[in-house]
């Protein structure tokens, strides 16, 4: 490798990063914008420069090389020291303006955070606010890696690293097919674990919380008859509303179909309201930049 010589660009090192996260160059090209042609453009560039090569590019899925891990470890921090620096520029200059990068699960990230990022914006237009929406787990990772400011979640995952502050209540109800014999009644644990069921993947903080209530009554989601795994809430309402079966959802995302008799509620007996907290994870270690600081203080005075 001629280190002389070497030069990256840094929307290569952006594409790069994007396609070994997502193990593909067409989805790194979508969420880009940019074509698969102009994607391996870059990549090419870059291993033209590095005289290495960085992926695999056998099957479907793409991997990293060995050097591609070292190579991504690194890109990464360079992405987002060069935010910092221009986000901090931009602060010095021209006061709040710039990217703030900020993450949460399904629930605040689809029900909480629009409304609230819009009447943020009102105030700080020229700030953009890019926020990354996946489930809890992924999440935390990427506080902890350094990659979001901080995030909204749904549950707690023990890092000693991370600060949780507890943000606002969610409340999980069990919702399924409307006209169903159960209608109007409540129900038996015993008896409803029986229908088919539809529940979110592993990592997501409503699964967490289900789990939770279920482990104090000695059961499992692994005595429920599962027919589907999910990976988002609104596919859930989908299955639900296609009167595939049941499911444990939040009462915030299903408020607006109860309303117009879209699916049934059913309570279940003997089981109080399953309640949790949506929180804000951010790094112990980290000091907030001056945009994030500001949006935090906004959210605390927006509780809902």
């Amino acid at each position: 490798m001629k280190k002389n010589n070497l030069f990256i660009d840094f929307r290569h090192l952006e594409t790069f990063c994007r396609v070994a996260d997502l193990k593909s160059f067409s989805k790194a090209g979508h969420e880009l914008l940019l074509t698969q042609s102009t994607v391996s453009g870059h990549i090419l560039s870059l291993e033209k420069s590095l005289s290495l090569p960085l992926f695999d590019r056998t099957g479907r899925e793409v991997r990293l090389t060995r050097a591609g891990q070292i190579f991504h470890q690194y890109a990464s921090k360079m992405l987002h020291s060069r935010q910092e620096l221009i986000n901090a520029l931009c602060e010095f200059s021209q006061g709040i303006r710039g990217e703030l990068s900020i993450g949460a699960s399904t629930i605040p990230g689809e029900y909480l955070l629009p409304k609230l990022m819009g009447d943020f914006k009102r105030e700080y237009p020229h700030l953009v606010i890019a926020l990354k929406i996946a489930d809890t787990k992924e999440i935390v990772r990427l506080v902890s890696e350094d990659i979001i400011e901080f995030g909204l979640i749904g549950a707690r995952v023990n890092q000693p690293a991370l600060h949780y502050e507890r943000y606002t209540e969610d409340e999980i109800i069990v919702v399924g097919p409307i006209r169903h014999a159960f209608t109007g009644r409540k129900v038996l644990l015993e008896d409803i674990l029986k229908e088919p069921w539809i529940i979110r993947e592993e990592g997501s903080g409503t699964q967490m919380a289900v789990e939770e209530m279920l482990r104090k009554r000695e059961k499992s989601l692994k005595q429920f008859h599962v027919v589907m795994e999910m990976g988002s809430t609104s596919s859930v309402k989908e299955g639900v509303k296609a009167g595939l079966g049941f499911a444990f959802i939040s009462k915030r995302a299903i408020e607006d179909e109860l309303g117009r008799g879209l699916f049934s509620k059913f309570d279940i007996e003997g089981v109080d309201p399953i309640l949790r907290q949506i929180y804000i994870v951010s790094h112990r270690a980290r000091t907030l930049s001056p945009m994030g600081l500001e949006f935090l203080r906004f959210l605390r005075k927006n509780r809902t």
